[in-house]
């Protein structure tokens, strides 16, 4: 029997579910590039921005629930190229995570699908993403959606170590 998936917007209620939902979708990452590592603090970074974020009117955050489960999230912003490009409204997809076990499964589509009804809803000319150059399994699940790449970021590795980062001062968040 295959499982049913609802959408909705996420709750406060959420909140640690998602936590350890959006640390496994970091860790995942980082194991797929470990340029692509998070902060120490992320997770509670994360936690104390998460209740703002479903307040902003300007970033929403939805679910993929099955059978009372959240097996998946999308997070998108209102986005527009800098002030030199021509004006054009965007959504950007920030992050999109299926667990494992419900891949293959139709819920990144009905996910970003959710998106889409939303950046046509605000006049949206088109969805930006970005997806790590290694994740080969990441981009063609967005070249299934008829993505196509933009731009690339690159990185050059410096022969040095790097220096580590002074301690982080002030408030929590991003």
């Amino acid at each position: 029997m295959e499982a049913t998936f609802r959408i909705r917007p996420a709750r406060k209620s959420d909140a640690e579910t998602l936590a350890q939902l959006w640390i496994r979708f970091m860790n995942e990452q980082a194991g797929i590039d470990p340029r692509f590592s998070v902060a120490d603090d992320a997770l509670d970074r994360w936690r104390n921005d998460f209740p703002i974020w479903i307040e902003r009117g300007g970033r929403r955050i939805w679910v993929a629930e099955a059978a009372g489960t959240l097996v998946g999230f999308v997070t998108a912003q209102q986005w527009a190229p800098l002030p030199i490009f021509a004006a054009s409204e965007e959504v950007y997809v920030d992050e999109l995570y299926v667990v494992p076990a419900s891949r293959k499964q139709g819920v990144g589509r009905l996910l970003i699908g959710t998106v889409e009804a939303w950046g046509t809803e605000l006049g949206a000319g088109r969805l930006r993403l970005g997806v790590l150059a290694s994740n080969a399994g990441g981009q063609r699940f967005w070249e299934r959606l008829k993505a196509r790449p933009y731009s690339v970021t690159m990185t050059i590795d410096l022969a040095q170590e790097p220096r580590s980062a002074p301690p982080r001062k002030g408030p929590l968040g991003f």
